[in-house]
């Protein structure tokens, strides 16, 4: 500054000293303190602006926080409703098994009881011992050994001559695997505390043991919402298509194309941002991740 001051002044010096004092002198000082105002107000203003977009980005942060943890919240919500739905269904298979056992049982006791009959009728006798009902059990004789317990449903079938099993009397085959729910919750709590690459290991671990079970494309889904938290986009690219590619069915694909196509607008590849985000909308329109990919494009084009 001292610079810029002492230039004009050593040419005023040369000049008339009145004349400086009278004309020249007031104009230059006013002049320069005007320059000095400027400046100091745009240092000002470009403070200011700097502050303004460090609120705004820490503002972006507890948003994501804050989004992050409505999902998990969500995410447990459902994990919970469908564990409750599997136990009743559960229960509800349990119990139309015992009817059909029974049922079958009384077939099988019919059955036999009709071949009694006919031996009866062949023999021309009645045979010493009543055929079996299962409304009245027969009773031991006094000293006589304890009749032995009536045999299973499938037993009974095969003891009787020209009997085939019904299909009541064949259990149905075990449901799949619904998976390590204590894992598959550690793992989300380690995500809603922040913990990414906890979370991301957990839940690496639940898909590679529990590859066929219902929550199998949600844990997927969560390890590339992680690594996209940690802002390593193509890792979660990679991982976001692996839903597309490994539960093409399950209820995740439509989350994933959004998040691919926010991953591709972070990487700086906005054609192939839109090309995901039009995917989805085209695919699954009324879903919720559509209407925030048509919202995307909107600002996309402006």
């Amino acid at each position: 500054m001292m610079s810029v001051l002492k230039f004009p002044l050593q040419m005023l010096s040369e000049r008339n000293p009145l004349r400086l004092v009278r004309g020249g002198f007031r104009p230059m000082w006013i002049g320069l303190a005007l320059l000095l105002a400027l400046s100091s107000g745009c240092a000002y203003r470009m403070e200011a602006l700097s502050q303004k977009l460090a609120d705004q980005q820490r503002q972006i942060g507890i948003l994501q926080r804050e989004n992050i943890e409505i999902k998990s919240r969500l995410e447990e919500q459902k994990t919970n409703s469908f564990l409750l739905d599997k136990r009743v269904k559960e229960n509800n298979d349990r119990l139309g098994e015992i009817q059909a056992r029974l049922q079958s049982l009384e077939v099988g006791l019919g059955e036999i009881k009709g071949t009694l009959e006919e031996m009866r009728v062949s023999s021309g006798r009645v045979p010493t011992a009543p055929a079996p009902s299962a409304a009245a059990p027969i009773a031991p004789l006094p000293g006589a050994a304890a009749p032995e317990a009536a045999p299973s449903a499938p037993e009974l079938s095969a003891a009787a001559p020209g009997v085939k099993p019904s299909p009541e009397m064949i259990s149905p085959p075990p449901p799949g695997p619904l998976g390590s729910e204590e894992l598959y919750n550690k793992a989300m709590k380690f995500l809603k505390a922040g913990e990414a690459g906890q979370a991301i290991l957990e839940f690496e671990k639940y898909v590679r043991e529990f590859p066929h079970s219902e929550l199998a494309d949600n844990a997927q889904y969560w390890i590339g919402e992680a690594y996209y938290v940690r802002k390593e986009f193509s890792r979660a690219l990679a991982e976001f298509q692996k839903v597309l590619t490994n539960f093409p069915r399950g209820d995740k694909v439509p989350d994933a194309l959004y998040k691919m196509g926010l991953s591709y607008l972070e990487m700086g590849q906005k054609e192939k941002a839109k090309a995901e985000l039009r995917k989805l909308i085209s695919r699954y329109p009324g879903s919720a991740p559509a209407s925030l990919a048509r919202k995307k494009m909107t600002e996309l084009s402006k």
